[in-house]
């Protein structure tokens, strides 16, 4: 796995990483275990692959909730691993045990002025699934939203708004 991820990035060895991991367990959990080592770019090669498993609709991304939320809370870990696995966690369910952290961890990302804009759109997704089932979140997410429009990017700017006009209904 290791000498698959240390080759230079290209399509064809990302895809084969994600053609080995996918079915298999153990080598997922090898992935996994890179990923959340905070290597650089291993583990931010290790991410993409989780990602695109996901993408697939293959691998075992949601064995992992637990080590995705202490990733996520974690301030040593980097925009690219955190944007990976949030890009992720907007498609699935996150279970009840681990939402709550998944939560803070997304408001905390959201208001922190370092966080990359794609972590905080994909924050924004997130949090956006979770007013569904935590309607009294709504007010906190508005009032997140509309700090961050007046400095946000324009695609950040998008989602908000776009985001507020669904809580609106």
């Amino acid at each position: 796995m290791k000498e698959l991820l240390a080759k230079p990035a290209s399509k064809s060895n990302s895809l084969k990483i994600v053609e080995l991991v996918s079915r298999n367990e153990n080598e997922y959990k090898k992935l996994v275990e890179i990923a959340l080592a905070n290597d650089g770019i291993m583990s931010d090669k290790a991410t993409w692959a989780i990602t695109h498993c996901h993408d697939n609709k293959q691998g075992f991304f949601c064995d992992y909730f637990p080590q995705w939320a202490i990733m996520l809370a974690g301030k040593d870990y980097s925009d690219s691993l955190k944007r990976s696995v949030l890009r992720t966690l907007q498609f699935v369910e996150i279970p009840e045990e681990n939402q709550a952290s998944i939560i803070d961890s997304c408001f905390e990302l959201l208001v922190e002025k370092k966080s990359a804009v794609a972590v905080k759109a994909f924050s924004l997704g997130v949090l956006e699934n979770m007013v569904k089932l935590y309607p009294e979140l709504k007010n906190e997410l508005i009032s997140c939203i509309e700090l961050l429009l007046p400095t946000a990017s324009s695609g950040l700017k998008n989602r908000g708004k776009h985001i507020l006009k669904r809580l609106s209904k």
